[in-house]
């Protein structure tokens, strides 16, 4: 029974005990029986109470603790994402404790994008996260210790190594794009990858270009002329390469037409193909090329021209970078009128070989 129930059968009591021949004594169990489930259902109502009050209290509780009043809980992309849709800026990594200009994660829902640009060597070389201002200087051996004969009475006639410097300064790389109005229609994540995609992609071409041109310019490059794309091209390059001790594994840099070359290499008895090419898993622009037993990486790079190679250990460059890159967008002005957004990405950072002979020129021409 309900308390609605009761109450009403409780008032036609009162009107049957003023009948004559009413049952007193039975209707006087009735009330008492009406009266302790009233009081039943009274408790449990005021029970419900209580515990709808905590319950509410405690919802409240967490909804303050998330800091998220419909009670969804937000990850750091998602509030990253936000921040970003509502400012426009965005601060972010460039190099941290992996030493990487890190190439942001692709959206679920992304706007399509172009094919690889081949900007790996960004991930090669030695990276350096600096504060604050000035030049990295970066100290090389010139030339080793060279021991002599000792003659008693005469001067002890061995040499200690001499050293020299590479000095790099500081240099802002920026990026100005734009991007359809409508990506703002995707998620935050979504939207916000897919803009700090566009920068960052471009910022790490940028960091290509500049190492590229900084190894080709440097004095401390050793060069190779008239190397063949032939069938003794990789075991030419690897067994005519020195080593510097903890400056990392070996790596080939070429374009694609030259990859393309050394791929139609074919042996003079079998004519099979003299190199075995396997590319990375997800791309066409790095991989492996084996000769036999002998095996070496590659990265095809954009900023080479064709017949020009650089071999050689890339963590004997140094690229420091004296801030985290950042990115902001602009919807007003021209953009507003074309209903589009403008991207602007920035890093400051430079990069140059630090190492004599760390790298080399592989050159299909002779010297001039």
């Amino acid at each position: 029974m309900k308390i609605e129930d009761i109450e009403k059968r409780m008032s036609e009591i009162k009107e049957e005990i003023e009948k004559p021949d009413a049952d007193l004594e039975a209707l006087s169990k009735e009330v008492d029986n009406l009266t302790e489930e009233r009081n039943k259902l009274n408790e449990q109502a005021e029970l419900r109470k209580k515990v709808a009050a905590g319950s509410i209290g405690t919802v409240k509780k967490n909804l303050e603790e998330m800091g998220d009043a419909r009670g969804k809980k937000m990850n750091e992309a998602e509030e990253r994402a936000n921040q970003f849709v509502q400012t426009g800026r965005m601060e972010t990594r460039a190099v941290l404790s992996t030493g990487k200009i890190v190439k942001p994660t692709k959206a679920a829902n992304e706007v399509n994008g172009l094919a690889d640009v081949a900007s790996g060597i960004v991930d090669d070389v030695n990276a350096i996260s600096l504060t604050g201002n000035g030049a990295w200087t970066a100290a090389y051996k010139k030339t080793n210790t060279a021991a002599a004969d000792v003659v008693d009475g005469s001067t002890v006639a061995g040499t200690g190594a001499t050293y020299d410097y590479v000095t790099i300064n500081p240099a802002e790389w920026g990026v100005l794009d734009e991007v359809s109005n409508q990506v703002k229609k995707l998620t935050s994540v979504d939207y916000q990858m897919n803009v700090e995609n566009s920068a960052v992609s471009a910022l790490r071409d940028t960091a290509s270009a500049k190492i590229i041109a900084a190894v080709l310019a440097s004095s401390l490059v050793e060069k190779k002329y008239s190397v063949k794309l032939d069938e003794k091209y990789i075991r030419q390059i690897v067994l005519g390469f020195r080593a510097i001790t903890g400056k990392g594994n070996v790596s080939l840099y070429l374009t694609q037409a030259d990859l393309a070359t050394l791929g139609a290499v074919r042996g003079t008895a079998e004519k099979k193909p003299v190199y075995e090419i396997t590319f990375d898993a997800g791309t066409t622009t790095s991989g492996t090329i084996q000769d036999g037993g002998m095996s070496v990486r590659f990265r095809v790079i954009d900023g080479l021209t064709d017949g020009t190679q650089l071999f050689g250990q890339p963590g004997a460059i140094d690229m420091p970078m004296w801030d985290n890159y950042t990115i902001a967008t602009d919807e007003g002005g021209d953009y507003f009128k074309r209903n589009m957004i403008g991207v602007r990405g920035l890093q400051t950072a430079n990069a140059d070989l630090v190492a004599l002979h760390g790298m080399q020129i592989i050159s299909q021409s002779a010297q001039a």
